[in-house]
C-alpha cells in the first residue's frame, strides 16, 4: 500500500499536481550561490596553488643565490685572509729589512714628527727607535736641535736630495755622520713627509784623511831621497879632511878637537842621513855569514870619540860562542849603531853602556837552542811606560833633537833578519834592548 501511495505521489507529481517543481526560482538561487561558493573557492585554490609554485621556485632561486654568495663570501675569506698574511709578511720583511741596514733610516712627516726610526738611526742619533708597524707611534720631534733644524730645513741637503755632513756627539763620543734626505709622496701626489739617510764616515773620514798624510808623507819621503842624496855627498868630504887635519894638528890642543867635533858631527849627520834613506827606500838585504861580535867591535871604535866625550863608561861582555848569524853586514851595522847612538843620547853625561852577547837555550831540556840574543843597555833618563807602546813608530821621539826614525829602522832591520826585539825601560835608571836572532845553518831563508 505504501508503495502504491509513493508511487501515486511521485506521478501525481510527475504529471504536474499541485507540489512546487524542483526548477523553482528559491532552489535555483540557492543552487546559484553554491556554484559561485565553490568557483571562488576553487579560483582561491588555483591562486595559491600559482602563489605557492611561484613562492617555491623564488625560494629555490634564493636558495641558489644564497649558496653562490656563499661560495664567493668564502673565496673572499680566503683572499682576504692570503692579503692580511701577505701583508703581515711584507711588513715584518721590512721590518727585518730596516733592523739590519748598515745605514740609519728616519722618516719625519709634514710637520717634524718622527714616523719611523730604524735601530742605527736611533743609535747614531741618540732617538728612541720606531718600528714601521706600529700603529700611530705617539708625536714627537727629533730631540737634537741642531739634527731637527737640519732635518727639517728644506734648503740642506738633509731636508731635500743630496747629502751633507754634520759633527755630532754621541754617547762622549765625536762621530760624523752623512745625511741625506728625499721627499715622500703619497699615490695622489700630495707630499706626506721625508725619508733621511744616516750614515756614519767618522772611519771613511779618518781613513781619507790618513791616506792624505800618507800622500804628504811620500811626497816628502821622495824629496827627502833626494836631499839625503845631495846632503850625503859633502858629509863623506866633510868628515874625511876633518880626519886628515886631526891628524896633523898636535894631539890635547883645541884645534885637534875642534876637528874631531866636526868629524863626529859629520858622522851623527851621515848617520840621520842614512836612516832616513833607509827609511823612505828599505834596502833589500843581501844574507851572508855575518860575526856579530865584529860589526859590535866595529861599532864602539866607530862611537869611541863620543862615549869619551860625554865619560861614558863602556862594558862589553861578548859571551856567545861562534856568533855566527845570516844577515846583512851594512844593516846590521845601522842597527846596532842607532841603538848605541839612541842609548848615549839618553846618557847627556856620565854613564854606563853595556853591551852583552850569549847563547839561548831550550826550556825544555836546558841545551843551547841555535839563538843568540844580544842586549845594549844604558843607565839613562829611560822611558815613560805610556810611551813604550810607540818607541818603533816613525818620527816619534823625546828627543828634541832626534828624528824619531833611529829606532823605527831598528824595528825594520830586526825584521827583515827574522829577528824578536824586546824593549824594557824604568824612568830614571835605565833602558835595555835585547834582540834575539838565530845562528847561521838554522835560520829560514829569509831572503
Amino acid at each position: 500500500m505504501d508503495e502504491m501511495r509513493s508511487g501515486a505521489t511521485t506521478g501525481s507529481l510527475a504529471a504536474g499536481g499541485n507540489v512546487p517543481a524542483a526548477s523553482s526560482p528559491q532552489v535555483q538561487a540557492q543552487t546559484s550561490a553554491s556554484a559561485g561558493e565553490a568557483g571562488l573557492l576553487l579560483e582561491a585554490f588555483e591562486t595559491f596553488t600559482r602563489v605557492s609554485t611561484s613562492l617555491e621556485s623564488a625560494f629555490e632561486q634564493l636558495k641558489e643565490r644564497a649558496e653562490r654568495l656563499s661560495e664567493e663570501l668564502e673565496v673572499r675569506n680566503r683572499q682576504l685572509k692570503r692579503s692580511l698574511r701577505e701583508r703581515a709578511e711584507a711588513r715584518n720583511y721590512l721590518r727585518r729589512i730596516l733592523e739590519h741596514l748598515p745605514c740609519g733610516v728616519m722618516v719625519l712627516d709634514t710637520r717634524g714628527n718622527v714616523t719611523l726610526c730604524n735601530p742605527v738611526a736611533a743609535a747614531l742619533l741618540g732617538e728612541p727607535e720606531v718600528r714601521p708597524n706600529r700603529a700611530r707611534p705617539r708625536a714627537r720631534h727629533v730631540r737634537n736641535r741642531t739634527l731637527r733644524e737640519c732635518f727639517m730645513n728644506p734648503h740642506s741637503p738633509a731636508g731635500a736630495s743630496g747629502e751633507t755632513e754634520i759633527a755630532h756627539e754621541i754617547h762622549g763620543q765625536k762621530r760624523i755622520l752623512a745625511l741625506s734626505g728625499t721627499p715622500l709622496m703619497d699615490s695622489a701626489g700630495s707630499h706626506i713627509g721625508t725619508l733621511h739617510i744616516i750614515r756614519d764616515v767618522t772611519q771613511i773620514k779618518a781613513l781619507e784623511e790618513q791616506n792624505k798624510r800618507g800622500e804628504r808623507l811620500s811626497a816628502m819621503g821622495e824629496m827627502a831621497v833626494e836631499l839625503a842624496h845631495e846632503i850625503r855627498n859633502p858629509l863623506g868630504s866633510i868628515e874625511l879632511f876633518a880626519s886628515l887635519l886631526e891628524n896633523e894638528l898636535p894631539r890635547d890642543t883645541d884645534p885637534s878637537r875642534w876637528a874631531s867635533n866636526i868629524r863626529i858631527g859629520s858622522r851623527s849627520l851621515n848617520n840621520i842621513v842614512s836612516n832616513m834613506l833607509h827609511f823612505a827606500n828599505p834596502l833589500t838585504p843581501t844574507f851572508t855569514g855575518v860575526d856579530l861580535h865584529q860589526i859590535v867591535r866595529e861599532i864602539l871604535s866607530f862611537m869611541e870619540p863620543i862615549t869619551s866625550q860625554r865619560d861614558i863608561q863602556v862594558q862589553v861582555h861578548l859571551e856567545a860562542t861562534h856568533p855566527t848569524i845570516r844577515g846583512d853586514r851594512e844593516l846590521l851595522k845601522q842597527m846596532i849603531l842607532n841603538l848605541v847612538q839612541n842609548s848615549v843620547q839618553a846618557m847627556p853625561s856620565r854613564g854606563s853602556l853595556i853591551l852583552r852577547t850569549r847563547d839561548l837555550t831550550s826550556r825544555l831540556d836546558n841545551t843551547q837552542s841555535g839563538r843568540m840574543e844580544l842586549s845594549i843597555e844604558d843607565t839613562g833618563l829611560g822611558i815613560a811606560p805610556e810611551n813604550l807602546g810607540r818607541i818603533f813608530d816613525p818620527f816619534f821621539t823625546t828627543n828634541k833633537n832626534g828624528s824619531g826614525l833611529g829606532l823605527s829602522v831598528v824595528h825594520q832591520i830586526v825584521e827583515q833578519h827574522a829577528g824578536i826585539i824586546t824593549v824594557a825601560s824604568e824612568v830614571n835608571k835605565g833602558t835595555v834592548f835585547t834582540i834575539a836572532f838565530q845562528k847561521v845553518g838554522e835560520i829560514p831563508n829569509a831572503a
